[in-house]
């Protein structure tokens, strides 16, 4: 099965919700079934249907931070999936607020729910591992960003070791699963023979990987999102207003779409999507926004909501 990444936006609207436009919400999901939610609007649940996603098949949810727009989907969420009787646990991602409103819903709601809720707080930069298979793993890491109250970028990787070809691995280690292991893990073995083995010698391709990188709310310049988002394959930039609101958008912790675009041109990344947009950009008006953006980095789409993306390792 081909290795890749598919990225649907649910929401793409800032502050309130248009008849165009949800509240913000990103959908990341690779070939293995790994579902992870960045960010919770409001009406999540309903585009998570209209993608037909069912909500019991998220397994992460990442919220940057406890504006409304960001996060009053998530008591909806979390009800449906007790009211499905999920089972497996659910990991929140979200800082010191996040977390707090967290534990107080679970105290209103006093459900007996039938599944873990692991509350991981985010501060600083930092990273959790997701899921590691066989040399694969993928990673989600924080760092905050710069918005009028306490927010987190976040940035999830895949790092895919090379796969095997089993004709080279027959001829030259035979059936031996110890050497193959410590080629795995150490990138040669050394034969009986005394013949050194290296993983390039038995792999079929190289070593591969790939990132995402959502800032959720922020200003432009943010030096710790600008490091989080280094060489991303894919940066998620909040793009809130047009050029000639500027002011507006450093006053309120947004960006505009062409400091969107100079964050993506700094940090070296290969495709940015704008969203975050402002509710005063009706229909096409939001363009503007787009084209202003373009001609600071050409490799730039404007996010509406039902825009999938596939990302290929």
């Amino acid at each position: 099965m081909a290795r890749s990444v598919e990225v649907v936006f649910l929401g793409t609207s800032g502050g309130v919700p248009t008849h165009a436009r949800g509240l913000p919400s990103v959908l990341v999901r690779d070939w293995n079934g790994l579902n992870i939610l960045l960010d919770a609007g409001e009406g999540v649940q309903l585009a998570l249907a209209r993608m037909g996603v069912a909500v019991t098949r998220i397994d992460v949810i990442a919220i940057t931070h406890a504006h409304g727009d960001h996060i009053n989907g998530l008591p909806g969420l979390l009800q449906s999936m007790y009211m499905y009787e999920r089972s497996k646990s659910l990991i929140v991602f979200g800082p010191r607020s996040v977390m707090r409103f967290l534990r107080d819903l679970l105290e209103v709601e006093r459900y007996d729910f039938s599944f873990e809720i692991v509350g991981v707080q985010v501060e600083g930069r930092g990273g959790y591992p997701l899921w590691e298979r066989g040399g694969d793993r993928v990673t989600l890491s924080w760092a905050p960003a710069c918005h009028s109250v306490e927010s987190y970028a976040y940035r999830i990787e895949w790092s895919l070791r090379p796969r095997l070809d089993p004709e080279a691995v027959k001829a030259i280690l035979g059936s031996n699963l110890r050497l193959v292991g410590e080629v795995l893990e150490r990138g040669m073995a050394r034969l009986p023979d005394g013949r050194v083995v290296r993983l390039s010698d038995i792999a079929r391709d190289e070593a591969r990987g790939a990132s995402i990188v959502y800032t959720g709310d922020t200003s432009y310049p943010c030096a710790s999102v600008a490091e989080l988002a280094r060489g991303a394959r894919l940066l998620i930039h909040d793009s809130t207003f047009a050029e000639d609101l500027a002011e507006e958008a450093r006053e309120r912790g947004h960006s505009t779409g062409v400091q969107a675009a100079m964050a993506a041109r700094e940090a070296g990344v290969s495709l940015l999507v704008l969203t975050h947009v402002s509710a005063r950009y009706e229909g096409y008006e939001a363009r503007r926004i787009e084209r202003e953006a373009s001609r600071v980095f050409p490799n730039v789409i404007l996010a509406w909501d039902g825009l999938k993306l596939l990302l290929t390792l």
